[in-house]
């Protein structure tokens, strides 16, 4: 079984521009969440505080993040070793901004890629990849982690209707 890791960017394009009415689109909707019981689509707990800054807390979208906060897991003993070899690295170090550190603000990118390293999984992010660059995809590439689009996560997630 294939497991796709989340970022945030992407729970934000499913949750405020995928609609939830119309046989289409309820299709999808329960594909994606019958995928998120089983299993195959995961994210991690920064990704959680990333969606639980952003979103008042009576707000729809945080109601259904609530609902499946156990998609949302805490990095294991091996993430957190393949995390610290990352950050060894200076020019990955780049990913953690001060102003995140000074304000508290979570950064999930390097849980994220590190949890996809661990289960031999996919991360899906729409973030592109830049050239010197310490973003989720460059990240995803020092660590040979396959990396894809919100385009081609729903055509996977269409396909499991």
């Amino acid at each position: 079984m294939m497991v796709y890791i989340i970022d945030t960017n992407i729970f934000r394009k499913i949750l405020e521009h995928l609609p939830r009415k119309g046989e289409y689109f309820e299709r999808i909707w329960k594909a994606f969440e019958d995928g998120i019981k089983k299993g195959i689509y995961q994210s991690v707990d920064e990704c959680y505080n990333e969606l639980n800054a952003h979103y008042d807390e009576k707000n729809e979208n945080m109601q259904w993040l609530k609902s499946n906060k156990d998609m949302f897991l805490a990095p294991t003993s091996d993430e957190s070793c393949i995390i610290r070899a990352l950050f060894e690295k200076p020019k990955m170090r780049e990913n953690i901004h001060t102003r995140n550190i000074l304000n508290n603000r979570p950064s999930a990118d390097p849980y994220i890629a590190a949890k996809a390293k661990a289960l031999g999984g996919i991360v899906v992010t729409a973030e592109k990849y830049k050239l010197h660059s310490a973003q989720l995809p460059n990240i995803c590439e020092e660590l040979d982690v396959k990396c894809i689009s919100y385009d081609d996560f729903m055509e996977i997630v269409a396909k499991e209707d």
